[in-house]
């Protein structure tokens, strides 16, 4: 009898330990399950927050988590940049124009202008003032306007102011070669190019109209293709205006 009760004691812890693990592993994989369960909410919930990203937050984000910075980070523009069919402006125009803002809206020529206008050279007009349109240079190859009037003339052939003034500047420009501005009052401003590099006034000289200036030359590089001619332009306050109409009225 003594032996049974031992045996029946040892039975009924062995199924203690027994009930005591498995509650242990139940336990356990309750603990392991919800822990994963977490982890994957966190999970969806980092996806949504990350997908909820603008597209410049997301690149800056990783830019700063891999240590650059976000400005060097190249980005796709939000729309294809739209450019103009056929259509080409030059870098630079004669005289340091091109700065990127539209051309001016060309200034009639007035009446106030003082004195008799004289033709700079004789000779047929090759190419008209373009009024800012924009015209296709024979030599560039580029549209770009064409901001005065080239009138046919011999190489070495005389070159007239077209009115009294003073000599502004004499340079020559990278585009319209050896050039000769004269302020000729009023607010007009005559610009002589494609002249001969000697050149027979200085700055600050004063002229009349009908004194020589300069040669026909060949030094505008942005016209060297056109047959021989002056380049004659014409700003009033600063704005480009058509030659021909100071011109229409000129004297001997």
């Amino acid at each position: 009898m003594k032996k049974f009760f031992n045996g029946r004691l040892s039975g009924k812890s062995t199924a203690a330990i027994i009930c005591f693990c498995l509650a242990a592993v139940a336990a356990l994989g309750i603990f392991s399950y919800n822990k994963a369960s977490d982890e994957l909410a966190g999970s969806l919930t980092g996806v949504k927050d990350s997908t909820s990203q603008t597209g410049t937050e997301a690149v800056t984000e990783a830019a700063e988590e891999a240590g650059v910075s976000a400005d060097n980070v190249p980005m796709e523009p939000s729309e294809p940049a739209e450019v103009p069919e056929e259509t080409l402006r030059l870098e630079q125009d004669a005289f340091g124009a091109g700065d990127g803002s539209e051309s001016p809206e060309a200034q009639p020529v007035s009446e106030s202008f003082t004195g008799a206008a004289v033709r700079p050279v004789s000779g047929d007009v090759l190419s008209d003032f373009s009024d800012g349109e924009l015209v296709k240079s024979k030599t560039l190859s580029v549209w770009k306007t064409h901001d005065g009037i080239d009138i046919a003339a011999e190489t070495g052939s005389a070159v007239k102011s077209a009115a009294s003034g003073t000599v502004i500047s004499v340079t020559d420009d990278a585009l319209m070669g050896v050039t000769v501005v004269i302020d000729h009052g009023s607010g007009y401003e005559g610009y002589y190019c494609n002249l001969a590099y000697d050149v027979p006034v200085s700055e600050g000289d004063s002229v009349n109209a009908g004194s020589v200036i300069g040669e026909v030359g060949s030094t505008a590089e942005a016209e060297i293709s056109e047959e021989p001619h002056l380049h004659f332009g014409l700003k009033k306050n600063g704005s480009w205006t058509d030659p021909a109409d100071l011109l229409s009225g000129e004297g001997s």
